[in-house]
């Protein structure tokens, strides 16, 4: 069964600090790439797509030898519950957890990725926390060098990498940031943020989204085409919104805190309470809850909780995770009890924060 100590124990991104992780949660870098010797994936047969999961394995193999770095996971030898996981870390997407003969590779820590035949031969990636893109690139792009030592990718001089997606050809790069921007949302200017972000080329969507847009007022900003532009310019001009969002989030932070100060402490001491205290609670409650305590912390309403636990619980309370915590494999616990055993993860990982910093009325 979970125990409060197991949260630190997860590994992934949200166990790091960053630049700005009050406002962006984490920077992702993914290259696309295609090996030349072999149709795109969709058009492969069983054979050729064995034979590129075979050389990818053993170009893996090859750069393992020093020191182990990156381990080797067969989808078909996960359990369905496995599998969802590496769904709700975005590690895969949703068509790729349900196919079969599906491989995919993670470094020891559990920030860089790759997928094997999915639309491309192999995507790269990389995530870390906080406004962390320039490292996030040196991840895959040393990973990226490594490969190109034993594989033979596809690339033309005119065109660059060949991809099988016009917005990923050329240096087949899509750089992204999940941004945190409650103060947006409270304040009525998401809408015209995320218009402003469109007009300049970038791409906004909800990370957690639902019909009404995205749960616990994260986005994640992206580029659009790879094209044209080198690898520098694609991550200088996300860094560059990047800055500006994290600047207008701020300023709202303080003009919410001028101006409706007892308010938004009364929501998020409520959403305090609330999870501290609550026997059940769905995965789309916990995430706006979780969203309001985060903006807590970053402002100084709560103190004694590390933005590192909240990140980790945003991806440790999704329903895979849950299932894993209460019984390992066994994919029988029913709804309820998935929704208490939440509750009394998020209480356990809140445990001893106590500190609550709000001044009175």
């Amino acid at each position: 069964m979970f125990k409060a100590r197991d949260i630190s124990a997860i590994s992934g991104w949200f166990q790091e600090t960053g630049p700005h992780e009050d406002v962006i949660l984490s920077s992702r870098i993914r290259l696309a790439r295609n090996m030349a010797d072999f149709p795109f994936p969709h058009m492969m047969s069983a054979e050729e797509e064995e034979e590129v999961e075979g050389r990818v394995i053993t170009a893996f193999a090859e750069i393992n030898n020093n020191n182990k770095a990156f381990k080797i996971i067969e989808l078909d030898e996960l359990t369905p519950i496995e599998r969802r996981m590496l769904l709700e870390r975005n590690f895969i997407t949703q068509d790729y957890s349900l196919k079969r003969n599906k491989v995919v590779v993670l470094n020891r820590d559990e920030t860089v990725s790759v997928m094997v035949n999915e639309e491309e031969h192999l995507r790269l990636a990389s995530i870390h926390a906080g406004l962390t893109l320039n490292e996030a690139y040196k991840d895959v792009d040393a990973l990226d060098s490594k490969l190109e030592d034993y594989l033979h990718f596809a690339v033309s001089l005119e065109w660059g990498y060949l991809n099988t997606s016009l917005n990923d050809i050329g240096t087949g790069l899509r750089s992204s940031v999940m941004m945190h921007v409650p103060a947006l949302v409270m304040t009525s200017l998401i809408d015209r943020v995320v218009k402003n972000i469109n007009e300049v080329g970038l791409a906004v969507k909800g990370f957690f989204s639902d019909n009404e847009g995205s749960l616990g007022d994260m986005y994640q900003i992206s580029n659009q085409l790879t094209l044209g532009l080198n690898e520098k310019e694609i991550i200088e001009k996300l860094e560059g919104i990047a800055m500006q969002l994290v600047n207008y989030e701020k300023k709202a932070r303080e003009e919410l805190m001028e101006r409706r100060r007892v308010e938004i402490e009364d929501r998020i001491l409520r959403a305090y309470g609330v999870l501290k205290f609550c026997r059940s609670i769905s995965i789309k409650e916990a995430i706006e809850l979780l969203s309001l305590i985060r903006l807590g912390v970053s402002i100084g309403i709560i103190g004694g909780i590390d933005l590192r636990t909240i990140n980790t619980l945003l991806f440790a309370s999704q329903k895979s995770h849950i299932q894993k915590f209460i019984s390992g494999d066994e994919e029988d616990a029913d709804s309820n009890y998935i929704d208490f055993i939440r509750a009394k993860v998020i209480r356990e990982a809140l445990g001893s924060s106590e500190n609550m910093e709000g001044n009175d009325v």
